[in-house]
């Protein structure tokens, strides 16, 4: 397994876009014209399996951070889950971990909050969990036949911090399983900074999923347009293919 764990706050991508692998995972990052970068990424990438994280922090970066760490001290618990692709315990184990009590003792003491988008794919199997207004793209042809190209919808008013949609008695996330269609599916994991840029060119998602598709070196391009729009935000994108042979499910008639 190769992994990679970055705050925003430690290392702002604010000159320029860059790009990096980490294993078969692409990580695309650029701070925006705002002089501050609040987002953050982990991604653990393993031949058989990837688990990612995206986030976005308010009010500074301590929020990123601390859910970097969580995820960092739950390693030996997560890892043998994602490597056994043990979809089911893994997502009862995502819930567990941002939802117990020691967890929100924990957030509510620093300053901030962040929404956070989880997603873990194990063969035809993606899992994923979303607290806020971070995007899963899933880039298929069939999909895109029938104008689907998102999983997950942007949900306002939602963070894990200081101030917690998952602290109360019951708390405010989603979550879901998806089975990849056959052939080639293009996961992407997207801060809002990507949407919001001046003139929004990359709204809505089906002009996203074109203009992802257009050519080489998505990421790169996608990033470069949103310096050349003087996009504030930062944007920070993770995406990786799967190339899945097993046939999908399909309706009986």
């Amino acid at each position: 397994m190769v992994k990679l764990s970055w705050s925003g706050g430690d290392a702002p991508f604010l000159e320029r876009p860059v790009v990096d692998t980490v294993g078969h995972v692409g990580l695309g990052r650029y701070g925006g014209a705002g002089g501050k970068n609040e987002d953050g990424a982990l991604i653990w990438s393993a031949k058989a399996w990837a688990l990612a994280v995206i986030l976005d922090g308010h009010a500074g970066s301590a929020s990123v951070a601390a859910v970097l760490a969580l995820f960092d001290e739950a390693e030996e618990r997560l890892r043998p889950l994602c490597a056994a692709g043990s979809v089911l315990a893994l997502q009862r184990e995502l819930i567990a971990l941002l939802t117990s009590e020691a967890t929100s003792r924990g957030m509510a003491q620093i300053r901030g909050e962040t929404a956070c988008l989880v997603a873990y794919q194990s063969g035809p199997h993606l899992l994923w969990l979303s607290i806020g207004d971070n995007t899963l793209y899933l880039l298929h042809p069939e999909l895109a036949r029938l104008g689907q190209h998102t999983l997950t919808t942007r949900s306002f008013f939602e963070w894990i911090g200081e101030r917690s949609s998952l602290a109360g008695p019951v708390p405010y996330f989603a979550t879901g399983i998806r089975q990849l269609r056959q052939g080639r599916s293009t996961i992407v994991l997207a801060t809002d900074g990507i949407q919001e840029m001046p003139g929004t060119p990359f709204e809505p998602p089906a002009v996203f999923a074109e203009a992802f598709n257009a050519g080489a070196d998505p990421l790169q391009r996608l990033l470069v347009t949103a310096q050349g729009a003087g996009v504030r935000d930062s944007c920070t994108l993770i995406a990786w293919e799967v190339d899945n042979p097993e046939p999908a499910l399909m309706p009986s008639g």
